[in-house]
């Protein structure tokens, strides 16, 4: 075969594995958001379970302490405090609630930022491709070469669940997490709640995360109300999470 000819066999190759890729998302991304039928049996699961939470720094973090409050951690005894790098004081909160916890086991897992504060926009796709690719090894690669050698790490998954809210750096970690579902493998259910200060309009990290999260939670109804008056079409809102609101969560 001519040089010619193998350029044009590996760019049709190239553009059948694009489409064949994107046609996979576009399914899992539906299949997410579809809501189950009203014959298919709950197997709702019971017993312990691990749980990620990402502490986004300052306010975020607050808000994040403030919603895990509540949570059953004897059912959650094994969790995974996401903290961007250099943020001592949320390496801080997630030990301290540790200590009053005082059962089951953690690990602290330390990202790049994707994005810092006042950082131009023209150095931002840097760092977040950086972010992204620490991500993709810590919470999709990772897990699935480890060995199963605990009742919690059968599934090879990198946590049952993990809680996303706010900054920039939610990001990589929704789509690192996503990506195993693209390949028919386990995946953490993805929850992301948007901060309490967004009353009228999302944030742009939460406008990126919702097409792939499962559950996504805001805390005004006006918000809510919002967001459903602007919706166009039934066919638009299967693309992403539907908006739920159950009041103040923080």
């Amino acid at each position: 075969m001519s040089p010619f000819g193998v350029l044009v066999l590996s760019a049709t190759l190239l553009v059948v594995l694009a489409a064949l890729l994107s046609a996979r998302t576009a399914f899992v991304v539906l299949r997410t958001h579809t809501p189950p039928s009203r014959t298919r049996t709950s197997t709702k699961r019971h017993g312990e379970a691990s749980l990620a939470i990402f502490l986004g720094s300052g306010g975020h973090t607050a808000e994040m302490m403030r919603l895990v409050a509540g949570v059953d951690w004897t059912r959650y005894s094994t969790r995974t405090y996401i903290i961007s790098s250099g943020d001592s004081l949320s390496e801080e909160k997630a030990l301290q609630l540790e200590k009053s916890i005082g059962s089951g086991t953690f690990t602290l897992l330390r990202i790049p930022r994707a994005r810092r504060v006042l950082q131009s926009y023209l150095t931002s796709p840097f760092t977040t491709l950086d972010s992204l690719a620490y991500c993709l090894w810590h919470i999709s690669l990772a897990p699935l070469l480890r060995a199963p050698s605990s009742r919690q790490h059968r599934r090879r998954v990198f946590a049952d669940a993990i809680l996303l809210n706010g900054p920039g750096s939610c990001v990589p970690i929704a789509f690192s997490a996503f990506l195993p579902r693209i390949l028919g493998l386990p995946s953490p259910k993805l929850i992301y709640i948007e901060s309490l200060a967004r009353t009228r309009k999302l944030s742009v990290s939460a406008k990126l995360v919702r097409p792939v999260v499962d559950r996504f939670f805001v805390q005004w109804e006006s918000l809510r109300e919002v967001l459903k008056g602007s919706a166009v079409g039934e066919t638009r809102s299967r693309w992403m999470a539907q908006v739920e609101c159950e009041g103040w969560l923080v």
